[in-house]
């Protein structure tokens, strides 16, 4: 090989490795269902849910979340990074209007999964969402 042809592998080499680093760094996530539970304890899936087909991104490394479905929570905690046996998980806590009230959001993503397809579950209260990140 001459200089230049080694010289554009490096260039080609470093060019995808920033690619494979960056798609490392974020889930892409879609909602597939939304469900509630009900006062009784039942889970009533929502069949005409605008959130479903919706779209989201989460930074790995800090637990922020971009998109609709979730782009109004704060302040994430990233508790687990995930490995080949727990999940990737983080939360959210906000006090509540009255004295010990509180409201924590949890969201999991099965990193470990194969194929490519991470399931996830979002809980929110008596909300769930659950659908595929990669």
């Amino acid at each position: 090989m001459n200089k230049r042809s080694v010289f554009l592998f490096w260039i080609g080499l470093a060019s995808m490795s920033q690619g494979v680093f960056a798609a490392e760094k974020i889930y892409h996530c879609q909602v597939l269902s939304d469900a509630y539970i009900k006062s009784n304890g039942e889970l009533v899936l929502l069949q005409d849910s605008p959130r479903v087909g919706e779209d989201f991104a989460v930074i790995k490394k800090t637990g922020e979340v971009f998109g609709d479905v979730m782009d109004t929570l704060k302040n994430p905690k990233v508790i687990a990074s995930g490995s080949s046996g727990n999940p990737y998980k983080v939360i959210w806590t906000q006090k509540a209007a009255g004295k010990n009230g509180a409201f924590v959001d949890y969201l999991s993503i099965e990193g470990f999964a194969k194929e490519g397809k991470y399931p996830f579950g979002f809980f929110s209260g008596t909300l769930l969402l659950t659908g595929v990140c990669e």
